[in-house]
């Protein structure tokens, strides 16, 4: 066992270094203008729709700033060697990307630019086996964003500011709403979990809340609650057994009483519910 393991099987279970979420914002800060010129200023032509296709409705992309010969597309990351990856041009244009990344000294596999466009949104998904319990870390820096990008991880909102680094256990359900009128951009570095890492672990913490008012998450958790006491409702709702029909009567239903949330805020919570009668079973 590494050092780093080690010390890494002496932290607290995963998920408890902060308060009720599978994520840890970093002591790592950075100003981001500088960051974000050199972004805006890269040619279009470099950044690719996500090749996740399924997982998003066409506004999700990305820009590779290190990666590894292996890779069938330079944006995906591949089960390789630290020292098999590389920097790309685009990295060699952006001084203060680079400058962020020698501050952190980690030992980076793959690094990307990502970018979710305005009224676009990542539908759930989970990345197998990348989380610090299995050696390799994923981590954002919001270069842009806002109060109106809803990041949730296991049905919990992730309050990411533009500047701060956060680690994200993305083998856990997670997605990203953006409702601003400008493009979330973030940077997304893979790292393999090394002492350094462990220790800014150890002095992260939850980070600090956003308004969560307009959370759709949070008005559709209401809208359940309501179901829940309302006769009507529920049994509006019991006698529907197509899981479409169910799903677009829930959002009708929820829009009518005063809640906005969508489509896929339904489609997580059931798949929350069978994930947890699955994960009972399992010793």
């Amino acid at each position: 066992m590494t050092s780093a393991e080690s010390s890494l099987a002496e932290l607290p279970p995963r998920g408890l270094w902060v308060q009720g979420a599978q994520t840890a914002r970093l002591p790592w800060r950075f100003d981001t203008p500088a960051a974000l010129a050199e972004v805006n200023a890269l040619p279009a032509s470099l950044w690719r729709t996500h090749f996740n296709e399924g997982r998003h409705d066409g506004g999700w992309q990305a820009l590779a700033l290190r990666s590894a010969p292996e890779a069938p597309i330079d944006v995906v990351p591949v089960d390789v060697a630290a020292s098999r990856y590389a920097d790309t041009p685009a990295l060699e244009q952006c001084p203060t990307l680079r400058a962020m990344l020698d501050t952190m000294a980690l030992p980076w596999k793959s690094v990307r630019l990502m970018q979710l466009l305005p009224g676009c949104e990542i539908k759930e998904h989970t990345d197998a086996d990348l989380c610090v319990g299995r050696g390799e870390a994923r981590l954002h820096v919001p270069l842009q964003t806002g109060e109106r990008v809803f990041f949730h991880v296991d049905g919990e909102r992730i309050p990411l500011r533009a500047g701060e680094c956060w680690y994200v256990d993305v083998s856990r359900p997670h997605r990203v709403r953006n409702r601003g009128t400008l493009s979330r951009v973030h940077l997304v570095a893979d790292t393999s979990v090394d002492m350094r890492l462990v220790d800014a672990l150890r002095a992260s913490d939850c980070g600090d809340p956003l308004p969560d008012a307009d959370d759709p998450w949070r008005q559709f958790i209401q809208f359940r609650d309501l179901v829940g006491t309302n006769a009507d409702y529920a049994e509006r709702l019991s006698t529907i057994t197509n899981l479409a029909d169910f799903v677009r009567e829930s959002v009708h239903m929820g829009q009518a009483a005063g809640f906005q949330f969508d489509a896929s805020d339904v489609e997580s919570a059931m798949k929350a519910g069978r994930r947890a009668w699955t994960e009972q079973w399992v010793l």
